[in-house]
């Protein structure tokens, strides 16, 4: 598990990052890590992300909608939990196999 130092480090990374940019879409990778019903996750498309805190070692992205209001993203990075970061789509395999069809 990150301490709060990392923690700390990766919410003023992610908020120069994030700040207002508008969520494109959203897959939940794991059912398990889903913990709401309503509003559904989708209400989180088109969303401007207005900030990015920390609450003891829980993230809390900020998002505001014209639909839902005010919605938050609260995320654990658990035991071993990380968050990766990409500037673009991820690169083709160099191989054949092992890819999508």
């Amino acid at each position: 598990m990150p301490e709060l130092p990392e923690v700390h480090a990766l919410v003023t990374d992610l908020d120069s990052r994030l700040g207002g940019r508008i969520i494109a879409s959203l897959d939940i990778v794991s059912f398990a890590a889903l913990k709401t019903f309503d509003p559904q996750p989708s209400a989180l498309t088109a969303a401007t992300i207005d900030g990015v805190s920390r609450q003891g070692k829980f993230l809390d992205i900020t998002c505001s909608t014209a639909a839902a209001g005010v919605l938050h993203v609260i995320i654990h990075l658990a035991r071993a939990g990380w968050i990766l970061w990409r500037d673009g789509p991820p690169p083709p395999p160099s191989r054949l196999g092992g890819g999508p069809l």
